[in-house]
């Protein structure tokens, strides 16, 4: 299979499918037309993000022969990672359920979204949007029973239905011929999921209908709103001016060392056989340097050369200049100076720590909150098509997603906060709350709580057992006595 598109250069505007309906063709036509507006946006910041973005010379301070020096900066990707990694989905939750019991986690797990759906939060920080589109599995082929696809920017878009709040169409370019044609289309439709394959003789048309009444693709946006409902990448066009600006400031710093570590020098009265080799041909700068010219005699009037050296200027300028725009870089994307490679000059306190993050984990709660809907829409969905449910019942409409504390918490600080919030609702004592406040994950949490009741039940077995050898009322030992461990009493009352 080929990564869909990324490289083509003939992406079409049109895609005729001779099976499909009238208005079905004009819907598949919009969506590529859009499609192949977005796309040099797309590929442009994909670029960004894999570090392959070239250098804009402004023709000035960059000598020629240095242009096409290999410098990369790694900030715009840093942007986008940075916010990522604190996006830590841990689950779902429903009031008086389990997410276990609902059949969620192994759905979830079907579809390893615990490393699928990471990669989708990455891909909607650098588009500014993903899609997860949620339709019923080919078992026989070894797909589950729910399938959950996430689809990239670069390999699908959408059209958005304003009044219901929902996308109303969705294609996903699911594979590409050689030169970068499609050759595998998904078109999602409120009523029916077309699939089309490109064969030597045309297009074969698969068709399956589902009962949803609505387009099963939700969108997972980063930044939205009433103007752009697709959202805002956060490789955005500041963060890009930032980046190229301070790649040409990091090449300018390299080509400075070069000029400081060999300082340039002149030389008067020197004779021109100083310059050529023993074959009469010119030496090279780097030769004149390290060669005879440091044994220069005199002339023929008897006279010394005079020898000297012009003042070397300091990189420092230009370290002072990529500070500058580390910190306005740091300024446009939250992420903190220090994350960028500018070292403090005084080492910051826990305090300057944690407040240089602040502005990033407000960033990080506002993104789980939008995330976190689109994920349980899907997971929503996923349960619809399961039960084959004509619409989803109410008591699923609490279930909510839940997410670690972006913040990253020390051990001894979310342990003294916890002994904190247990004095004050001592009811949590024996809850799963307050392990998962210590930033425990779930398996983790699963296992405490389990041991837990195991040490309760013990002890409450115990405590029948003690309390039952201190019976001394005769009617009460008769009739325990008289019972036997088939009839659902233990040996030690029955003792």
């Amino acid at each position: 299979m080929n990564v869909p598109i990324l490289g083509a250069v003939r992406t079409p505007s049109s895609m005729q499918v001779p099976e499909l309906p009238h208005d079905e063709q004009n819907t598949l036509d919009k969506l590529l037309r859009q499609y192949v507006q977005k796309l040099t946006r797309n590929r442009l910041r994909q670029t960004y993000y894999d570090h392959k973005n070239l250098l804009k010379d402004l023709g000035i301070a960059i000598p020629p022969d240095m242009v096409n020096i290999d410098m990369v900066l790694g900030w715009p990707a840093k942007a986008v990672d940075g916010l990522a990694r604190r996006n830590k989905l841990d689950g779902f939750v429903i009031p008086g359920g389990s997410s276990l019991d609902m059949g969620i986690d192994a759905m979830w797990n079907a579809n390893s979204m615990d490393v699928e759906a990471p990669q989708a939060h990455t891909s909607a920080y650098i588009h500014s949007c993903a899609f997860v589109a949620t339709t019923k599995g080919d078992v026989e082929s070894g797909e589950p029973d729910v399938l959950i696809t996430t689809r990239s920017a670069m390999s699908g878009t959408a059209l958005w239905d304003r009044r219901r709040r929902r996308i109303s169409a969705m294609l996903a370019i699911v594979d590409t011929s050689e030169d970068g044609l499609p050759t595998l289309v998904v078109m999602y439709l409120p009523d029916v999921v077309i699939t089309m394959t490109k064969y030597t003789l045309g297009w074969h048309v698969d068709r399956r209908k589902h009962g949803l009444k609505r387009v099963p693709v939700e969108l997972l946006v980063h930044k939205p709103h009433l103007e752009r409902p697709f959202g805002s990448s956060r490789i955005s066009r500041p963060v890009m001016a930032l980046a190229d600006a301070a790649l040409r400031t990091a090449v300018r710093m390299e080509v400075s060392a070069e000029f400081y570590s060999s300082p340039q020098r002149w030389i008067m009265g020197a004779d021109e056989s100083m310059f050529v080799d023993e074959n009469g041909n010119l030496k090279s700068q780097w030769q004149a340097i390290m060669g005879r010219l440091w044994a220069a005699g005199r002339n023929e009037d008897g006279e010394l050369p005079q020898v000297g050296t012009f003042a070397a200027s300091s990189p420092q300028p230009h370290s002072d200049q990529l500070r500058t725009y580390a910190t306005l870089f740091s300024g446009e994307t939250t992420i903190p100076v220090g994350s960028l490679g500018v070292v403090q000059d005084n080492p910051s306190s826990a305090e300057a720590i944690h407040a240089a993050k602040e502005d990033l984990l407000i960033e990080a709660e506002y993104c789980n909150q939008g995330f976190g809907t689109t994920w349980v829409k899907s997971v929503l969905t996923g349960l619809q098509i399961r039960e084959n449910r004509a619409e989803i019942p109410d008591e699923w409409r609490t279930l909510r997603s839940k997410w670690r504390n972006p913040a990253t918490m020390s051990q001894a600080s979310a342990g003294d906060f916890v002994v904190k919030l247990l004095q004050a609702y001592p009811e949590l004592k024996n809850s799963a709350v307050g392990l998962e406040m210590m930033g425990w994950d779930e398996t983790t949490v699963a296992r405490a709580m389990a041991d837990m009741q195991r040490a309760q039940l013990g002890t409450r077995v115990d405590g029948i057992i003690n309390a039952s050898r201190q019976v001394t009322d005769p009617n009460v030992i008769a009739l325990a006595s008289k019972r036997s461990p088939e009839q659902g009493v233990p040996d030690a009352l029955a003792d």
